[in-house]
């Protein structure tokens, strides 16, 4: 399959201009040259793919011959991911993106050993357009700034179904999450950082609505959780 690259809009013409970083990642990383075909995207969903027609050391240039556009499916997949170690902060955002997710927001829960910087919004969005290039995804998913649980409250208690993953759960996710439940506008996991999710976080989200499960009986590390709960979702929503 061609290579995917983001464009900030696919314009309705025959040929198009793909200069910046895309431009260099094309042509000095993959090496990419004449009459090599690659694809385009917006990242809302816009998409095209065509051959290399022109080049030169910013830019090159492409001649369409074929462009779609990929629907965003319902429910939205939502996940509320606690701050994991910086070392793994990379890996987890590749791991969502490439599970399907469709929004991250990052939490900064009572246990999390690292604190939100003002540069890591930028880090996560660009690591949700390497893991879109490699999972071929049209849609970018949005990364949000980090949520209090005042904000949890107000706005996914009424048409969202919230997931709290906890390891100390009597119940496992597939026996929780009802065919009627699928319906819902927005299904939001929340993943607790690799010290857990305090008592009193998981008492105040349980308060709210969340419904607290488990992912069988391998305790997961933070970073591999969001995953393995979208697997499920995505089986059980029929999409895997």
């Amino acid at each position: 399959m061609p290579a995917l690259f983001f464009l900030p809009e696919i314009l309705a013409s025959d040929t198009l201009v793909v200069d910046g970083d895309e431009a260099h990642h094309a042509l000095k990383v993959l090496r990419l040259t004449l009459g090599d075909e690659l694809q385009v995207s917006d990242g809302r969903g816009n998409w095209a793919q065509g051959t290399i027609t022109s080049l030169d050391k910013k830019s090159l240039t492409l001649s369409v011959f074929d462009r779609g556009n990929a629907e965003r499916i319902d429910p939205e997949l939502i996940v509320i991911q606690a701050l994991t170690k910086s070392d793994r902060a990379k890996e987890t955002i590749e791991l969502l993106v490439e599970a399907g997710v469709d929004r991250i927001i990052p939490w900064q829960s009572d246990r999390c050993i690292s604190r939100w910087k003002g540069d890591m919004h930028q880090k996560w969005e660009s690591s949700v357009v390497t893991a879109c290039k490699q999972s071929r995804r049209y849609h970018l998913p949005i990364v949000e700034q980090p949520i209090s649980m005042k904000a949890i409250r107000e706005r996914f208690t009424s048409d969202a179904l919230l997931l709290v993953l906890h390891e100390s759960a009597s119940e496992k996710l597939s026996s929780v999450v009802t065919p009627a439940e699928l319906t819902n506008r927005q299904i939001v996991l929340v993943v607790g950082p690799e010290g857990g999710i305090s008592s009193d976080e998981l008492r105040e989200l349980s308060a709210m609505g969340g419904k607290v499960v488990r992912l069988g009986n391998p305790i997961l590390r933070s970073a591999h959780a969001g995953i393995a709960g979208l697997a499920a979702l995505q089986a059980l929503l029929k999409r895997w």
